[in-house]
């Protein structure tokens, strides 16, 4: 399979943005209306032969007007259509070499692997004294200095004509003068094609349709149904009538039928036959059930930005102190606000025991940064006399001044998503003062950072947004919305306001999240972890030209696999599909046939290879039976330990770390599983000793409370190890 990117070398080639789709197309095509080039998934025949499709195809976006595309149906006297097909081939191809010339590179070796695996025929044992024109003309043109063609005086002036051509309208004129050529010269070579049958069947079988602009689908099957009723209604008109009469109006039936007395490129027609062999299919000839990324627009209408997210809160808000000024009896309606008057007292008393609490991690974060700085320190000769030494210049050659330099830190950034998924509301007031402390951490030693929900609920209230209109073969999107939660970026009052919202969660002591008060893009959902790591992409690289990071940090942070994933397809076809699933993103093909893991898994390597991010995943068990759920998956993709055996070594490491790390597992660089509930509080162990405590005993004791001070904040010490 490819792996270079399919999307943008099309568009640079065209000097345009034009839309790049890969779908379960029959062969290439371009929309000239709407500036869409379809591509089908082809197989890895190597780069040249991709960059030779390629160029040979948006050579055709360039310059081919409509009525010069392969299947258009507009009818030019005297240009049979294949002709056409070989002599506009030469004009576009020269005109995209020459604009480009390192696709003159490529393209030929292309044509060379094509040339082997005889696309164009057995050209070894052709019979030239056999082979029109048309067909000498078009091997010579595209195979070029790779093939030696024969040719007398006249057919040499129309080669030099079709490798000179500079407009469509001189392709026409001299396809025309070929022609004539032809059937004056060359007449017993002239073939005539049988007129092909009508076969529903086939349709069926063409995956996803053509748009018009190249395979004018919609017209040929109206021809062929026309000509099918035609000739149904033919045998209706002679049902009742003798032989003879029979047999007349048959006759006249088929003189109705569209006359088929156009000559072909034989060379032409062989190499668009084997076209099909280019396309991905598996053992039953079925194309893989391809998925393409949603357009930007769509990806960027998933996020929200904290602007939208604070003001449909005070709207949230306001509604409520109505609705008690309405009805001073609404019992839950009052619990809401006396649970958020409380939390809005308590707010600053937590923030103090937060900043406190990090202060210590910051603390030996600088010391291992400055550590790290040291170890890779490098001393070299300035050039400059020491003149403390020179007096032993005669038995020392160094006597000059020496200089350390520092090895430079890097830039950090992260970038975390929490699964707003109703199974982890249980759990979300620990999940938010772990974030609460991470945060704080990253503020204190100055590293960006940006924190996203993702969950499915938001659109459901605002039908005006829903994405209806995503084009067929998309991703379903599944309602996905990402609220940016908190920022660095955000301004005093702002992130303040950003803070007091996490503080909320964690202040739920009914463990309902505050369901009645929260904004419509924040409430719980399902998992649409997929998608969210789909629009990941674009957020990430958006984060990290801003700030400049060198080394980016990507944390997920969920309960769960993510939701099944379909894609939009208004045209689907059962049984058109093979199990394979292929997801492009950004125009990376990602082999997904394994199912949403495999998918997530995929996305999470795509991120990581494009933006170099060290990606950490924390699993949150909300339950026995997930930890071991999870635990046996685990144990299943390492290496099949003893199960007993495997669960015994975790159980053990958890209960010293209150974790258990893995290390290059489902897509993380370093993957965290904990447990939910109160293993996640940051609460601190108290440091209290008897007075006639011993020496040992208070080391103990204080031993015990300075490792708690680090362990209980598992995110902020995992993160700040991992950036260290």
């Amino acid at each position: 399979m490819l792996q270079y990117n399919k999307s943008v070398l099309p568009k640079l080639l065209a000097k345009e943005n034009i839309t790049v789709k890969h779908g379960n197309y029959s062969t290439a095509w371009f929309n000239i209306k709407d500036r869409e080039l379809g591509l089908p998934l082809w197989k890895d025949m190597g780069k040249d032969v991709y960059d030779l499709l390629i160029g040979h195809e948006v050579g055709h976006a360039l310059e081919t007007p409509y009525e010069g595309w392969h299947d258009s149906p507009e009818k030019l006297e005297g240009c049979p259509r294949s002709y056409i097909n070989v002599v506009e081939d030469a004009r576009i191809e020269r005109k995209i070499q020459t604009r480009y010339p390192g696709l003159v590179g490529s393209m030929t070796r292309g044509y060379q692997e094509l040339l082997k695996r005889e696309f164009f025929g057995d050209i070894d044992n052709i019979d030239w004294a056999e082979t029109k024109l048309i067909d000498k003309i078009n091997l010579k043109t595209k195979l070029r200095n790779l093939i030696e063609v024969p040719f007398n005086d006249e057919e040499l002036e129309y080669y030099n004509r079709a490798c000179t051509t500079q407009t469509f309208d001189e392709v026409v004129d001299l396809v025309k003068d070929i022609y004539g050529w032809t059937k004056d010269n060359q007449q017993e070579l002239l073939q005539q094609p049988e007129v092909q049958e009508s076969d529903n069947n086939n349709n069926e079988d063409q995956g996803e349709e053509t748009p018009m602009g190249h395979d004018d689908m919609e017209n040929k099957d109206e021809q062929e149904e026309d000509t099918e009723n035609e000739q149904q209604s033919s045998s209706a008109e002679t049902s009742n009538e003798d032989e003879e009469e029979t047999e007349e109006d048959t006759q006249e039936s088929a003189s109705n039928l569209p006359e088929h007395t156009e000559d072909v490129s034989l060379t032409d027609e062989i190499f668009r036959k084997n076209e099909e062999k280019l396309i991905e299919k598996d053992k039953l000839g079925r194309q893989p059930n391809i998925i393409q990324e949603l357009p930007k627009k769509f990806r960027d209408a998933a996020v929200i930005s904290y602007k939208k997210l604070a003001e449909d809160r005070i709207r949230v808000r306001n509604k409520l102190d109505e609705e008690i000024a309405k009805d001073d009896t609404s019992y839950w309606i009052k619990t809401q606000l006396e649970c958020l008057d409380k939390a809005d007292a308590e707010y600053s008393s937590y923030m103090k025991s937060v900043k406190k609490s990090v202060q210590n991690s910051i603390k030996e974060f600088e010391m291992k940064k400055a550590a790290t700085q040291w170890a890779n320190a490098t001393t070299a000769k300035t050039g400059t006399l020491d003149v403390n030494k020179m007096w032993s210049y005669k038995t020392n050659d160094d006597i000059f001044l020496r200089s350390t330099r520092l090895a430079d830190a890097k830039d950090h950034g992260m970038m975390m998503l929490i699964d707003f998924s109703g199974s982890m509301s249980g759990s979300m007031k620990y999940v938010m003062d772990q974030v609460m402390h991470t945060i704080m951490f990253c503020k204190g030693v100055n590293i960006p950072f940006e924190v996203y929900a993702f969950t499915t609920e938001g659109w459901r209230h605002d039908t005006s947004n829903k994405f209806d209109n995503i084009p067929s073969g998309c991703i379903h999107m599944d309602d996905l919305t990402m609220p940016l939660l908190v920022s660095s970026e955000l301004k005093k009052k702002d992130f303040e306001n950003a803070t007091r919202q996490l503080y909320y969660r964690i202040n739920d002591e009914s463990r309902r999240g505050y369901t009645s008060h929260m904004s419509r893009w924040e409430e719980w959902g399902s998992t649409p972890l997929n998608q969210a790591l789909i629009v990941a992409h674009d957020l990430v690289k958006k984060f990290i030209i801003k700030h400049n990071i060198e080394k980016m940090n990507f944390i997920t942070f969920t309960d769960g696999d993510a939701n099944r994933v379909s894609k939009i397809d208004r045209e689907y076809k059962y049984g058109e599909y093979s199990n394979e699933t292929k997801l492009i993103v950004q125009g990376k093909v990602l082999d997904c046939s394994n199912g949403r893991n495999s998918m997530t898994e995929e996305l999470l390597k795509s991120i990581s290879k494009k933006y170099n991010t060290n990606n950490i995943g924390f699993f949150m068990a909300d339950s026995a039976s997930d930890w071991r759920f999870r635990l046996n998956n685990i144990n299943w993709s390492l290496d099949n330990k003893f199960e007993d055996d495997f669960r015994k070594e975790v159980n053990a490491e958890y209960r010293k770390n209150k974790c258990v790390e893995f290390n290059n597992i489902y897509g993380y660089d370093t993957y965290y599983m904990v447990k939910g509930g109160s293993v996640l509080s940051t609460d601190e162990d108290d440091f209290e000793v008897t007075t006639d405590a011993s020496d040992s005993q208070i080391r103990t004791a204080f031993k015990k409370f300075a490792k708690s001070k680090k362990t209980n904040k598992v995110i902020m010490t995992k993160f700040g190890a991992a950036v260290a």
